[in-house]
């Protein structure tokens, strides 16, 4: 199920790139979101279900703590780029549960939604690391407390 199709191998490597780069040059907050993307990375095929024809509510509930853990570091981390990432997050789960209102949806476009939301995490993450490393510290002194 990890690595099955071209998509998903490529997904792999930009997310172990990004997430590896986040973890060596990164602050706290990158580190945190790399590790918290890698592991909704493992569960997600675990609460997959292959019988289900619709919604996946293992998925959704992967997706929903991930979301959960980036709400909270954006409110209180002093990272912009957290609040991108929780939006993207946020518009996958507001993806799950159109398909949960409208079975209608059809599955391919539900499928693409949840990976371009996913790619745009995992950009927002790419941006954070950018930023810790040439932003400035935002007040006198603090330059030895950013992490």
């Amino acid at each position: 199920m990890y690595f099955t199709v071209l998509p998903q191998q490529i997904w792999f490597a930009l997310m172990m790139l990004v997430s590896g780069w986040a973890l060596w040059r990164g602050g706290t907050p990158e580190k945190r979101v790399a590790v918290a993307n890698v592991a909704a990375w493992f569960l997600t095929p675990l609460t997959y279900d292959a019988n289900a024809s619709g919604l996946q509510w293992g998925v959704l509930g992967v997706d929903g703590l991930f979301l959960a853990y980036l709400v909270w570091l954006a409110l209180t981390a002093d990272r912009l780029w957290l609040l991108f990432a929780a939006a993207f997050q946020l518009l996958g789960v507001v993806t799950h549960v159109a398909l949960a209102v409208d079975s209608g949806v059809p599955a391919l476009p539900y499928r693409w939604g949840l990976v371009i939301w996913s790619y745009l995490v995992l950009a927002s993450l790419a941006v954070g690391v950018v930023t810790h490393r040439v932003q400035p510290a935002r007040t006198p002194g603090a330059l030895e407390t950013r992490r």
